[in-house]
Protein backbone atom coordinates (compact mmCIF):
# COMPACT_ATOMS: atom_id res chain seq x y z
CA UNK A 1 0.00 0.00 0.00
CA UNK A 2 2.82 2.38 0.88
CA UNK A 3 4.51 1.78 -2.45
CA UNK A 4 1.21 2.61 -4.21
CA UNK A 5 1.05 5.94 -2.43
CA UNK A 6 4.69 6.58 -3.26
CA UNK A 7 4.09 5.96 -6.95
CA UNK A 8 0.97 8.15 -6.92
CA UNK A 9 3.01 10.94 -5.37
CA UNK A 10 5.76 10.45 -7.94
CA UNK A 11 3.26 10.55 -10.81
CA UNK A 12 2.10 13.88 -9.50
CA UNK A 13 5.66 15.13 -9.29
CA UNK A 14 6.23 14.93 -13.04
CA UNK A 15 4.01 17.97 -13.40
CA UNK A 16 5.21 19.64 -10.24
CA UNK A 17 7.51 22.61 -10.48
CA UNK A 18 11.24 21.96 -10.27
CA UNK A 19 13.23 23.41 -7.39
CA UNK A 20 13.85 26.72 -9.13
CA UNK A 21 10.32 27.31 -10.41
CA UNK A 22 7.34 28.97 -8.84
CA UNK A 23 5.08 26.48 -7.09
CA UNK A 24 1.80 28.31 -7.71
CA UNK A 25 1.33 27.24 -11.34
CA UNK A 26 1.27 23.45 -10.89
CA UNK A 27 -2.26 22.02 -11.05
CA UNK A 28 -3.56 20.10 -8.06
CA UNK A 29 -4.31 16.74 -9.67
CA UNK A 30 -4.38 13.34 -8.00
CA UNK A 31 -3.02 11.08 -10.73
CA UNK A 32 -3.41 7.70 -9.07
CA UNK A 33 -6.13 6.62 -11.49
CA UNK A 34 -6.41 6.49 -15.27
CA UNK A 35 -8.94 9.35 -15.36
CA UNK A 36 -6.71 11.59 -13.25
CA UNK A 37 -3.67 10.67 -15.35
CA UNK A 38 -5.57 11.48 -18.57
CA UNK A 39 -6.25 14.95 -17.16
CA UNK A 40 -2.59 15.45 -16.23
CA UNK A 41 -1.34 14.13 -19.59
CA UNK A 42 -3.74 16.43 -21.47
CA UNK A 43 -2.55 19.40 -19.44
CA UNK A 44 1.14 18.60 -20.12
CA UNK A 45 0.49 18.17 -23.86
CA UNK A 46 -1.39 21.49 -23.97
CA UNK A 47 1.44 23.24 -22.12
CA UNK A 48 3.94 22.02 -24.74
CA UNK A 49 2.09 24.02 -27.41
CA UNK A 50 3.04 27.58 -28.39
CA UNK A 51 2.61 29.96 -25.47
CA UNK A 52 2.45 27.15 -22.91
CA UNK A 53 4.62 26.58 -19.89
CA UNK A 54 6.71 23.97 -21.75
CA UNK A 55 6.58 25.58 -25.19
CA UNK A 56 10.38 25.59 -25.44
CA UNK A 57 10.63 21.80 -25.83
CA UNK A 58 12.15 20.77 -29.13
CA UNK A 59 10.18 18.61 -31.56
CA UNK A 60 12.32 15.61 -30.58
CA UNK A 61 11.69 16.22 -26.89
CA UNK A 62 7.97 16.69 -27.56
CA UNK A 63 7.86 13.34 -29.37
CA UNK A 64 9.69 11.64 -26.51
CA UNK A 65 7.36 13.15 -23.88
CA UNK A 66 4.31 12.12 -25.93
CA UNK A 67 5.67 8.57 -26.25
CA UNK A 68 6.41 8.35 -22.52
CA UNK A 69 2.96 9.70 -21.64
CA UNK A 70 1.56 7.05 -23.99
CA UNK A 71 3.50 4.34 -22.13
CA UNK A 72 2.13 5.56 -18.82
CA UNK A 73 -1.38 5.69 -20.27
CA UNK A 74 -1.10 2.05 -21.41
CA UNK A 75 -0.02 1.03 -17.92
CA UNK A 76 -3.08 2.76 -16.47
CA UNK A 77 -5.29 1.05 -19.08
CA UNK A 78 -3.97 -2.34 -17.96
CA UNK A 79 -4.22 -1.72 -14.22
CA UNK A 80 -6.70 1.13 -13.71
CA UNK A 81 -4.74 2.67 -10.86
CA UNK A 82 -1.33 2.58 -9.19
CA UNK A 83 -2.53 0.44 -6.28
CA UNK A 84 -3.25 -2.45 -8.67
CA UNK A 85 0.22 -2.40 -10.26
CA UNK A 86 2.95 -4.87 -9.40
CA UNK A 87 6.34 -3.72 -8.22
CA UNK A 88 7.90 -4.05 -11.70
CA UNK A 89 5.20 -1.85 -13.25
CA UNK A 90 5.49 0.68 -10.43
CA UNK A 91 9.23 0.88 -11.04
CA UNK A 92 8.67 1.29 -14.78
CA UNK A 93 6.06 3.98 -14.08
CA UNK A 94 8.51 5.80 -11.80
CA UNK A 95 11.35 5.66 -14.34
CA UNK A 96 9.10 6.83 -17.16
CA UNK A 97 7.78 9.80 -15.23
CA UNK A 98 11.35 10.69 -14.19
CA UNK A 99 12.35 10.88 -17.86
CA UNK A 100 9.38 13.15 -18.58
CA UNK A 101 10.15 15.31 -15.56
CA UNK A 102 13.79 15.68 -16.62
CA UNK A 103 12.78 16.98 -20.05
CA UNK A 104 10.02 19.29 -18.82
CA UNK A 105 12.01 20.76 -15.94
CA UNK A 106 14.73 21.89 -18.38
CA UNK A 107 12.14 23.55 -20.61
CA UNK A 108 9.88 24.99 -17.93
CA UNK A 109 9.14 28.57 -18.95
CA UNK A 110 8.14 29.39 -15.37
CA UNK A 111 11.50 28.20 -14.02
CA UNK A 112 13.12 31.05 -12.13
CA UNK A 113 16.72 31.76 -13.10
CA UNK A 114 18.71 33.95 -10.75
CA UNK A 115 22.16 35.40 -11.16
CA UNK A 116 24.36 37.68 -9.13
CA UNK A 117 26.27 40.35 -11.04
CA UNK A 118 28.16 43.51 -10.27
CA UNK A 119 26.61 46.46 -12.10
CA UNK A 120 28.92 48.69 -14.09
CA UNK A 121 30.48 51.28 -11.74
CA UNK A 122 29.75 49.31 -8.56
CA UNK A 123 31.45 46.62 -6.53
CA UNK A 124 28.23 45.64 -4.79
CA UNK A 125 26.75 42.51 -6.35
CA UNK A 126 23.06 42.56 -7.22
CA UNK A 127 20.90 39.45 -7.49
CA UNK A 128 18.30 39.45 -10.27
CA UNK A 129 15.76 36.73 -11.08
CA UNK A 130 13.67 36.22 -14.21
CA UNK A 131 11.63 33.39 -15.66
CA UNK A 132 13.20 31.26 -18.36
CA UNK A 133 10.49 32.28 -20.83
CA UNK A 134 11.19 35.98 -20.23
CA UNK A 135 14.92 35.45 -20.75
CA UNK A 136 14.28 33.45 -23.93
CA UNK A 137 11.85 36.09 -25.21
CA UNK A 138 14.40 38.83 -24.63
CA UNK A 139 17.08 36.76 -26.39
CA UNK A 140 14.79 36.29 -29.41
CA UNK A 141 13.92 40.01 -29.49
CA UNK A 142 17.61 40.98 -29.29
CA UNK A 143 18.48 38.57 -32.10
CA UNK A 144 15.65 39.90 -34.26
CA UNK A 145 16.75 43.49 -33.62
CA UNK A 146 20.36 42.61 -34.43
CA UNK A 147 19.35 40.94 -37.69
CA UNK A 148 17.21 43.91 -38.69
CA UNK A 149 20.10 46.28 -38.03
CA UNK A 150 22.40 44.13 -40.15
CA UNK A 151 19.97 44.32 -43.09
CA UNK A 152 19.78 48.13 -43.07
CA UNK A 153 22.26 49.67 -45.53
CA UNK A 154 23.79 53.01 -44.48
CA UNK A 155 22.78 55.91 -46.69
CA UNK A 156 25.61 57.59 -48.61
CA UNK A 157 26.20 61.30 -48.10
CA UNK A 158 25.60 63.47 -51.10
CA UNK A 159 27.64 66.46 -51.44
Amino acid sequence: MKSGLLIATLVLSFIASPAFAKDDTAPAVNADTKAAFDTVAGWVRAQMEAGGRYSEVSSGERSKVDAKLGEMGKMFEQHGDVAQMGDADKTRMFNTQQEINAILSKRDGDRLICKTERPVGSNIPVKTCQTASKIEGRRRDDLKDFQQRQNVQPQQKRG
